[in-house]
């Protein structure tokens, strides 16, 4: 029965197979390495451009928790990753260039990994482009200004904003911020400072409120974007 599987597998061109196993690395890492230990065909197609690609990391986290993964584990996740990003795999690249910018590893080359992700269709990487030339300031903080405000056009654009939000979020809490652009500084985006206030007179404060509602201008909408990123900062004291 076995043998005859692997025939019928041998037999489907090689596009399909790639194909095949792509989608399950898309859904689950643990699924793509059953799928990989299956039979030879599958071995060797597991190893395609095409599916690292494609590959979810949802199953793998932000930081490795060096208590309790034996380094062992933590050095083959850390090649998977690689292979990932040399690949294309656009959440790999945008995980890498944020990291290596925030934990101010190597920030020359995070906007390397953040344009290929983004070029490579990765919402959140645009969104993160923005955030960081925002805090650059001068020409680069009016451009940011400018793709934080176009993502945040419609009502629909805005949600996807605050899912890329949560997302940078969420990565910068299992993080050492360390990068001195982004610590002890507010960058001043809206020069009128229009007050952003609820319709009911309380400021927002829920996700699920469309905080931009009432925002007058690109800056104000960015606004929203930079008091929430900042929230979540280490604290530096200036004095």
């Amino acid at each position: 029965m076995k043998e005859n599987f692997s025939s019928a597998i041998e037999s489907l061109p090689n596009e399909l197979l790639a194909e095949i196993v792509a989608r399950v690395a898309s859904t689950s890492f643990q699924n793509y390495i059953n799928a990989k230990l299956s039979c030879k065909v599958f071995h060797k197609v597991a190893n395609e451009r095409y599916v690292y690609q494609n590959a979810t990391l949802a199953e793998f986290s932000i930081e490795p928790s060096w208590e309790k993964e034996k380094q062992e584990k933590i050095n083959k996740v850390a090649s998977f990753l690689e292979l990932c990003r040399e690949c294309g795999n656009t959440e790999a690249l945008y995980r890498k260039g944020v990291m290596d910018f925030f934990k101010d590893d190597m920030p020359e080359l995070a906007s390397e990994f953040l344009k290929r992700a983004a070029k490579g269709g990765h919402i959140g990487a645009f969104y993160v482009i923005g955030i960081i030339m925002v805090f650059m300031g001068g020409a680069f903080k009016q451009k940011g200004v400018k793709l934080i405000g176009n993502m945040k056009n419609t009502k629909q654009l805005r949600k996807i904003t605050r899912e890329c939000r949560k997302k940078l979020i969420e990565i910068l809490t299992h993080i050492w911020v360390k990068n001195p652009l982004v610590l002890g500084q507010r960058p001043n985006r809206c020069t009128i400072q229009h007050q952003r206030i609820h319709r009911n007179g309380w400021p927002h404060d829920s996700e699920d409120e469309d905080e931009d509602m009432d925002a007058h201008c690109d800056a104000c909408s960015c606004d929203v974007e930079i008091d929430h990123i900042i929230s979540v900062l280490p604290k530096v004291d200036m004095y």
